[in-house]
């Protein structure tokens, strides 16, 4: 089994390493520092003046996920300021992914980037997959991937499951919630069953995480899977 952890930067990562031993599960993906989230900000990679802090991030989520043993860290764009242009924000992105791809390179930890929607978060660097594909290839480095949520891509009107079978390549991890509302399968219009049908398929070899809000308890959420696990038997 395993887990991801959003934002673990408020807990001790030795402690945090300890509860995964505990629990008998690997952590298999953290967020980089994400700037001010109280304040609205979702990701430093992209803001001008911001790159110092920016580089401090980088150095923290090694720091941490060498400790929880975690091979994958994802980096949020962030939003682009109204203080400056997208073209100046968008360089700003690819020089900060470049130095973060080489250096989680050298510590053997792969690093994600995640276009997410423009309805729920607007102003986001990477809106579109189109925008994950365009920084990939300006990067150009192979420490780099997409983190692929395939909620994003349906709130974004994005095909979701064609989009994520012609980038199996550049994938390094799979997120799924239902739409709308972002809650636990069985409860908007995705097949989830399609999802994970593709997956099989398809040589991706990282994990498929759950990310939803549940409607209920989080061991209630989980009757999709006992429901999913039960048809397949049959």
């Amino acid at each position: 089994m395993a887990v991801e952890i959003q934002f673990p930067y408020t807990v001790p990562p030795g402690r945090l390493a300890a509860a995964c031993r505990e629990a008998g599960v690997e952590c298999v993906l953290i967020n980089m520092p994400a700037g001010q989230l109280d304040a609205g900000e979702l990701g430093l990679a992209c803001l001008p003046g911001r790159e110092e802090q920016f580089a401090e991030a980088v150095s923290q989520a090694i720091s941490y996920a060498q400790t929880l043993n975690c091979r994958r860290v994802n980096c949020l764009g962030g939003k682009v300021p109204e203080s400056h242009s997208r073209e100046r924000c968008w360089d700003v992105l690819v020089a900060n992914t470049r130095l973060a791809a080489g250096r989680l390179a050298d510590a053997g930890i792969q690093l994600l980037v995640e276009p997410l929607n423009a309805t729920d978060i607007p102003g986001f660097i990477l809106s579109k997959i189109s925008d994950g594909d365009e920084l990939l290839a300006a990067v150009d480095h192979s420490n780099l991937a997409l983190q692929y949520d395939v909620y994003h891509r349906r709130a974004a009107e994005e095909d979701w499951l064609g989009g994520l079978e012609q980038r199996c390549d550049r994938i390094g991890h799979i997120q799924f919630s239902d739409f709308p509302g972002r809650h636990e399968p069985g409860t908007g219009e995705l097949t989830m069953e399609r999802l994970f049908d593709l997956v099989e398929r398809l040589p991706y070899q990282g994990w498929t995480g759950c990310e939803y809000r549940p409607t209920g308890t989080t061991e209630e959420s989980f009757a999709w899977r006992k429901a999913l696990l039960a048809r397949r038997r049959a």
